[in-house]
């Protein structure tokens, strides 16, 4: 399979693969070396320069079984997926399905940009307006969502398989089941690609499971003119927005740009004249900005107990000094929430140092009867590597997980969020004020987060997710958790793992009391 030439780690990782997908001894495409390497294919074959989210992406359907990618407008979704389709059929040898809501969208949208790349570089197979065929193994197709229903998709299975579902906001529930249903084989791959632009539906259900999430920021076309702010909102650096944007606020046409400022490298993709437009007519914070410039499902409200606004601010906070935040966190302990799953939730840890967020991470549970001692050896580890104090939700399984931090000598402390607030003219019971602490903490600007890597998109939505209510005499609670459960598709758990970790006696409290902080 591996071409002489090949790194040791290439050429291992390609036998890993002979096994992964099942090739058989001898079989061959134009392209083998590339089997286990989709960037390197896209990059050196189809001599496309890809942005660090794109090459997330083909890690992720290369090695997990569903992506799900939640995109803005104008980033290069679709023509990535196109590139996806030629790295499979060419390189990997297997079969590729794709769909999307309207013909236009499956014929001029992807298979346009599949027929325009294949034809451009004269790459082998037999090409037609929606398939692509280099033998009855290797071959691809499309076809149009909206014209079938689930049952179009009975019978089409390939130990190869790659499904495509473009503009995945616009497929039906019945339809994303009929999709999922293809990628039965332990080996085969679903990727969903969309503009997160409709809540409620079979694409949103899927990213609040996992997903990579493409804001229009790091696009070459834009990503030279634009800084974070402490806000967490992006905004053209001062320099650029007094050489582009006229007395009126709008920006100049590109004739009129001064040299240093380059012209878009990719036509036709996100410009600073659109994004521009966008926020004047729709506002940093409304629902189109969000979707199609953040790449958010725009569902932000009033009720979030951490609004994604607030996150993302606490986000460019640390980014924006990281030496203060530290030096700030430096001088006090380790705090550590751990969430214990049970059995059907994963588990949970996060690690705050003062002000700022330093570390949140799940591991699934097996539903079997050593899920508490695997999350007491979750936190004993960590707790090893940065000594501090643990607070451990001490409801149902978290009360197993405690006993043995404590009976290994550890600083647990056992929290029941069922039991009164201290504060209880305010607050319903613990729980409302322990997350209410939280949310204060983030509305004031206190708290910053360092970055999380995958897990920032999660604990983003657990907290923007879970919702508070007053109850009908005026104290303030968290929402029953099934109603979080229902929103999010899963439960918040790595959200409740950092509300644990920061739970402290609230501030006014404390100086009442004079109890000291930690």
């Amino acid at each position: 399979m591996a071409k002489p030439g090949l790194g040791k780690e290439q050429v291992e990782f390609a036998r890993e693969l002979e096994g992964l997908l099942g090739l058989a001894e001898g079989e061959t495409t134009p392209y083998p070396e590339y089997a286990a390497d989709p960037t390197g294919f896209i990059e050196r074959v189809l001599g496309v320069t890809l942005t660090d989210e794109q090459r997330d992406i083909c890690r992720s359907v290369r090695d997990e079984r569903e992506t799900n990618v939640q995109a803005s407008h104008g980033c290069g979704k679709t023509f990535l997926s196109a590139c996806l389709v030629l790295w499979w059929v060419l390189a990997v040898g297997g079969l590729c399905i794709t769909t999307a809501p309207t013909k236009r969208q499956v014929v001029e949208l992807l298979w346009g940009e599949v027929r325009k790349t294949h034809g451009k570089l004269g790459l082998p197979g037999d090409r037609g307006q929606t398939f692509l065929r280099l033998s009855e193994e290797a071959r691809a197709y499309g076809f149009t969502a909206s014209d079938t229903n689930s049952n179009a998709f009975q019978g089409v299975h390939h130990p190869r398989l790659l499904v495509i579902e473009d503009e995945a906001c616009g497929i039906s529930q019945d339809i994303d089941e009929g999709a999922s249903s293809c990628a039965t084989g332990a080996d085969n791959r679903f990727l969903r690609v969309g503009n997160p632009i409709q809540p409620g539906g079979a694409f949103e259900k899927a990213c609040k499971q996992k997903h990579i999430r493409i804001p229009v920021w790091h696009h070459p076309n834009v990503a030279w003119a634009y800084e974070q702010c402490p806000d967490g909102m992006h905004r053209l650096k001062p320099e650029v927005a007094a050489a582009l944007l006229n007395e009126d606020g709008d920006v100049r046409s590109p004739a009129e740009w001064p040299d240093w400022c380059p012209q878009d490298p990719i036509p036709g993709a996100v410009s600073i004249t659109w994004i521009e437009e966008a926020r004047a007519k729709y506002g940093e914070g409304s629902a189109y900005w969000q979707s199609r410039v953040e790449g958010f499902f725009p569902e932000d409200s009033t009720q979030s107990i951490v609004p994604r606004t607030w996150f993302m601010a606490a986000r460019a906070r640390y980014d924006a000094d990281p030496e203060y935040w530290d030096k700030q966190a430096a001088a006090q302990a380790h705090r550590y929430g751990l969430d214990v799953g049970d059995g059907g939730d994963d588990h949970a840890i996060a690690r705050w140092r003062g002000p700022v967020l330093y570390h949140a991470v799940t591991i699934p549970t097996k539903g079997d009867q050593e899920d508490v001692t695997r999350a007491a050896g979750l936190a004993i580890a960590a707790l090893k590597e940065q000594p501090g104090s643990i607070h451990v939700d001490r409801g149902g399984c978290g009360s197993g997980a405690q006993a043995i931090l404590k009976e290994q000598g550890h600083r647990s402390h056992g929290v029941h969020w069922g039991e009164a607030a201290t504060d209880p003219a305010e607050f319903l019971n613990a729980k409302a004020e322990d997350f209410w602490q939280l949310r204060e903490a983030f509305r004031k600007n206190e708290v910053a987060i360092a970055p999380l890597g995958t897990y920032e998109d999660m604990l983003m939505e657990d907290l923007a997710g879970t919702y508070w209510e007053t109850t009908s005499v005026g104290k303030k609670r968290i929402e029953d958790k099934a109603k979080t459960r229902k929103r999010l598709k899963r439960s918040p758990n790595v959200g409740d793992a950092v509300v644990l970790g920061f739970r402290q006696p609230p501030v006014w409290k404390a100086q009442r009391s004079g109890l000291k902080l930690y």
